[in-house]
Order: C-alpha cells, then sequence, then structure tokens
C-alpha cells in the first residue's frame, strides 16, 4: 500500500512539473538552431548573421540544408533580436559552435563584440572564434565540395585530429577574453581566408531566395524545401575551401599583426607537444644531389625561461623534435622503405637552421606588434615577482634572446 501511495505521488510530481511548465516553452517548430554567427561593423551598426541549420531529410534528399538570417542593430544583442523578429523563429544559441569576426571590426576592440557571448549563458565558452579574411557573412554564404554548411567546414580545418600540420592555432571566446583581461592584453585567432575553387570543377544547381524585413534584417536559404518555388538550375553552387593556417595577432583588443604558417607551426611546437606533423625540409644537398625532403614529428617537447641580467632579461628558449623521414624527391628509396634509417646530418643541420631563424622571427614579430604570445609578462610576474616592477612596462624590448634546437632522428 505505502509502495502504491509513493508511485501515485510520484506521477503527480511529474505531470505537475511537465504541466507547469509546457506553455513556457518555446515551440520547437518556432526555434532556429543557430551553428554559427557572422559580425560585420557597418557604419555605426553591427551586422549579424546567423547560420541556421535546417533538417529536410526525405527519401530523395539525405543533406542538411542551410539558411542564413541577417540583422543590424547597435549592439550585438539587439541585431540578434531582430533576426527572430524579422523570421518568426527563436535564435537558439546553445548549439553554436563558431564566431566569424568580420575584417572591418579588426581596427576596433573586438572585446566590444565578443563580450556579449562571453557573459551570456546562451552560447558555451567553448566556441571558436575566427577573423574572417574579408566581410564575415560572404565567408558563412559559401560552402565547399564536401560540406554544405560552411561552418562545419571551417570547424573541420580548425579543430583538427592527431595527424594534421600543427598550422592551425583554433582558440575559443574563453581563453582569447582570458588572455586579452590579462596583464599582457594579448591573444590571437586564426584568420579564415577562401580560397576560391576552379570554375572547371562545377558545381550542382541551387536556388537562393531572398526576402527583406525591417530594422534591415534580411534572409535566405540554400538547398530544396518542400512546398517553395524553385528554379533549378539557373544559379551555379558556390564551392569553394577555407584556409586558417595565419593567424592575427592582438593586443588590447586591436589587430597589431599577423603570423605566416611556417610561424604558427612553430609557435604551436613551443606551446605544447606536437605528433605526426609534418616539415617540409628544401633544397638539401645530399649526395651530390639538390634534394627535397618531408619529415614526420613523431614527438617534441619545449620550454622557455626567463632569467633577468641587469637591464636585459635572457629569453632562452629551447625545442627537441624527433623526426623521420616520410618522403624524398630522390631517385634512391633506401629513405622510405627503411623503418629505423638515421636522419642524414645534411637533413639535421637544414631542419635545425630553419626552424631556429623561425623561432627567432616568431619573437620578433611579437616584439615589433608588442603582443606577448609566449606569455613572458606572466613568467616573469609568477617567477621574479621581486624584478617584476622593474621590467614590466617595456620587458619586451629588453629581450636577449638564445634558441636551442635539436633535431632527433631514429637510431
Amino acid at each position: 500500500m505505502k509502495k502504491a501511495k509513493f508511485i501515485l505521488l510520484a506521477l503527480v510530481g511529474l505531470f505537475t512539473f511537465f504541466f507547469s511548465n509546457d506553455f513556457g516553452l518555446i515551440d520547437v517548430e518556432k526555434t532556429s538552431i543557430i551553428t554559427a554567427i557572422a559580425i560585420d561593423k557597418e557604419e555605426d551598426n553591427y551586422l549579424v548573421t546567423a547560420q541556421i541549420a535546417v533538417p529536410e531529410a526525405t527519401d530523395t534528399n539525405t543533406e542538411n540544408q542551410k539558411a542564413e538570417i541577417s540583422a543590424k542593430g547597435k549592439t550585438i544583442g539587439e541585431a540578434l533580436k531582430n533576426t527572430g523578429d524579422v523570421s518568426g523563429w527563436f535564435p537558439k544559441l546553445a548549439f553554436c559552435n563558431l564566431i566569424v569576426l568580420g575584417e572591418s571590426l579588426k581596427d576596433t576592440n573586438v572585446i566590444s563584440v565578443l563580450d556579449y557571448f562571453a557573459k551570456t549563458l546562451r552560447v558555451q565558452d567553448s566556441a571558436t572564434v575566427v577573423l574572417a579574411d574579408g566581410k564575415a557573412q560572404e565567408l558563412l554564404s559559401n560552402a565547399t565540395p564536401l560540406d554544405n554548411i560552411s561552418s562545419f567546414a571551417i570547424q573541420k580545418i580548425l579543430l583538427k585530429t592527431p595527424g594534421f600540420d600543427k598550422e592551425v592555432c583554433p582558440i575559443d571566446i574563453k581563453t582569447f577574453c582570458s588572455n586579452h583581461y590579462s596583464p599582457a592584453g594579448s591573444s590571437y585567432m586564426p584568420v579564415v581566408k577562401l580560397i576560391k575553387a576552379d570554375a572547371s570543377q562545377g558545381g550542382s544547381g541551387s536556388s537562393d531566395g531572398q526576402s527583406s524585413g525591417s530594422s534591415g534584417a534580411s534572409g535566405k536559404q540554400t538547398g530544396s524545401s518542400s512546398g517553395e518555388n524553385q528554379s533549378a538550375g539557373n544559379t551555379t553552387k558556390n564551392e569553394n575551401l577555407f584556409d586558417a593556417r595565419t593567424t592575427a595577432l592582438f593586443k588590447n583588443g586591436k589587430k597589431v599583426g599577423e603570423l605566416s604558417p611556417e610561424l604558427t607551426f612553430v609557435f604551436n611546437a613551443l606551446q605544447g607537444p606536437i605528433v605526426d606533423s609534418t616539415i617540409a625540409v628544401n633544397d638539401v644537398q645530399y649526395q651530390d644531389k639538390n634534394c627535397n625532403f618531408l619529415l614526420v614529428v613523431q614527438r617534441s617537447t619545449s620550454t622557455i625561461n626567463l632569467k633577468p641580467q641587469g637591464e636585459k632579461i635572457a629569453l632562452d628558449i629551447s625545442a627537441k623534435l624527433y623526426c623521420k623521414i616520410s618522403d624524398v624527391n630522390s631517385d634512391d628509396t633506401e629513405f622510405t622503405l627503411s623503418q629505423n634509417l638515421p636522419l642524414p646530418y645534411q637533413v639535421v643541420s637544414k631542419t635545425k637552421d630553419m626552424l631556429t631563424n623561425r623561432i627567432y622571427s616568431l619573437v620578433d614579430t611579437c616584439v615589433k606588434s608588442d603582443c606577448d604570445l609566449l606569455k613572458i609578462k606572466q613568467k616573469l610576474y609568477r617567477h621574479h615577482n621581486e624584478q617584476y616592477s622593474n621590467y614590466k612596462d617595456d620587458y619586451l624590448s629588453k629581450l636577449i634572446v638564445n634558441v636551442n634546437v635539436e633535431i632527433i632522428g631514429q637510431k
């Protein structure tokens, strides 16, 4: 009897919780699942473009279509609200994993934009932030041959699994804001560039419908949808590729410089171990031939140490890479056939000199841009606090850099 009463009370409680909140929930059919947000600056307004995943799997079509809805506002929150007002869909940001900043924001303090996403609970802190090489809205409107939704394609090249080269520096909102509010005020984010596909590759036909609303809002949807008028074959689907190997440097929220893909690689190597990444070593004189080698980094270690020396600061950077030969453009194939062939000293010497020069160039770029990517100020405060006040204002200009790179092959 007591068990029956307990079950009855539990059921009453569950029904009470369900019916008391059911009418306060937003209808799922009127909720838009936003996968990415693009932000541009147009005069005094922010132009926010939300990319929405539209699942429309049928017996003849299994692709998830996409739609972009744009709106303007004086603030980011107002612009996002306007996207819902003109579309009738409530913007759901819980699944937004990508935020694209347009090139028009690079000369302004980008933290004024990212603060909204960092402080609101509607967006997860792990959402990746990137800078577009051009207009952010146009970046989202393009698709790749393998991904219909551009935000998914961009995330794939940013969040690479082991086995890909470490030439991309992804960063999320939480980390960017944390770096910005640190004493050094320095941070970074990848620059996404659009690579135009060859027109001869062709593409599948699709139709683009556009509509406009108040508050400068507009929306468009790509792909087929039931109940909509279509004109198949009138336009060609834009299929392009994305490149995110360049890294933008920020000081106090403003862009102050860039890292090339080569410098991005050494920056990643100094931040942590890199596995299965490749290094191209060209023009190596080996056995009276000019050869090009491709090395695979099997593992790596690195250290960055500081030591105040009078008016200067000694910055000692050490990197140790364990490599093997993956490929070489030589008639002799012993390199690729053998599993335990030591690295020729010519390859070791050329690789060591190349990486050493790139690390020096990385530090020089940080000094010229006043962007403390290597967190030197933080290390100075933590490990040499008694001398911190003597260097904190112009510590980058007082660096004496010593770089030691060691390349180790198989034995």
